[in-house]
């Protein structure tokens, strides 16, 4: 298999909207992000069929490299006392936590090189370990963001709401043939509450001055969890099944192959040209390796027999090699954690 580079060559040009539109609509503002995953639950209670996740691909089934490009635009103002490289910075060391991808900064990084290069020629070092040029990473995929910030207000009831906004449009596309892989957006949101009088005095509450970063943060994490949950999902990461022993498994790869955390894995098998599901798993990554157990055996008619031979005949994967393909990616944990209201 062939070493895939996914570069996130996230352009994330930073435009600042209208800070402080105010409305006095009726109606709840969505803070938490709508996300898609699959965890073992929902297999143990509902009678959801083991199936092969969508793009699957046994050349992904490494930790892919995502090198990544932050261009605020020239002329984008101020988002009030926060400058718009404080969100670059923040998006770009935010998904250095998705451990899926090993992130290289291609901007900063080529600064920082150049800079070592200058200070290596004064002499000043030892030259038998001067830096060397050549080693970069190659890229097959980029990913092309452009991040808009905006803050809106709403008048309630017994208070008013400021909802930080932090929204990116990307494309994935293949490097090699300029396709398209995929175009959309995401959008990250925050929500402070504080009292203001008729005359325009703030009582209490949230305090706009101190507090846009932190609001900024959240906004810009709350993004952040979309864009890896659908990287996650169009990039599913996966390894090859080493052993089975009664309904326990071992895979050849772990965290530093991109495994992140307990995922829900579909083991799978070729019979006749035909990928076949087998079961549904539940791995814990190790550095190199992951362990797992079998949650529930693929319980379609047609494949009784094939699974039955899995199960009792200890010579199988000595004759057919079985992978194992993620159902969905868990994310940061740091991302829950940090940048709550």
């Amino acid at each position: 298999m062939r070493k895939v580079v996914l570069l996130v060559a996230a352009l994330f040009m930073l435009t600042s909207l209208v800070a402080g539109c105010v409305s006095s609509r009726g109606g709840a503002i969505q803070i938490d992000p709508t996300l898609h995953s699959v965890s073992k639950d929902d297999f143990l209670d509902d009678d959801k069929a083991v199936e092969l996740p969508a793009n699957y691909s046994q050349r992904n089934y490494k930790r892919l490299v995502v090198g990544v490009y932050f261009f605020p635009q020239k002329d984008s103002d101020h988002y009030d006392s926060v400058p718009v490289e404080t969100v670059s910075t923040t998006l770009e060391t935010e998904i250095s936590k998705l451990k899926r991808f090993t992130i290289v900064s291609r901007h900063g990084g080529q600064k920082a090189k150049m800079a070592e290069k200058r200070f290596q020629d004064l002499g000043l070092t030892d030259a038998s370990t001067r830096m060397r040029f050549g080693h970069g990473l190659n890229a097959d995929y980029t990913l092309f963001g452009g991040v808009t910030t905006a803050r809106e207000e709403y008048e309630r009831v017994d208070h008013n709401e400021s909802v930080f906004i932090v929204r990116v449009d990307y494309q994935l596309i293949d490097v090699e043939t300029d396709e398209i892989i995929e175009a959309d957006y995401v959008e990250g949101r925050a929500k402070r509450t504080f009292v203001r009088l008729p005359s325009g005095k703030i009582l209490g509450g949230f305090d706009m001055e101190k507090g846009t970063k932190d609001a900024l943060n959240q906004a810009s994490i709350n993004a952040l969890k979309v864009l890896g949950n659908r990287l996650g999902n169009k990039l599913p990461i996966g390894a090859q099944v080493v052993g089975i022993r009664g309904s326990r498994f071992g895979l050849d790869r772990g965290k530093e192959e991109g495994f992140m955390g307990k995922q829900t894995v579909i083991l799978y098998t070729e019979d006749m040209g035909v990928d076949v599901p087998l079961a549904v798993g539940e791995v814990s990554p190790g550095a190199h390796k992951c362990s797992g157990k079998i949650i529930k055996w693929n319980e379609d008619s047609e494949l009784q027999s094939l699974i039955e031979e899995v199960k009792k005949n200890p010579t199988f994967l000595a004759r057919h090699e079985v992978f194992a393909v993620s159902a969905g990616m868990p994310l940061p944990p740091e991302w829950e954690k940090n940048y709550k209201d």
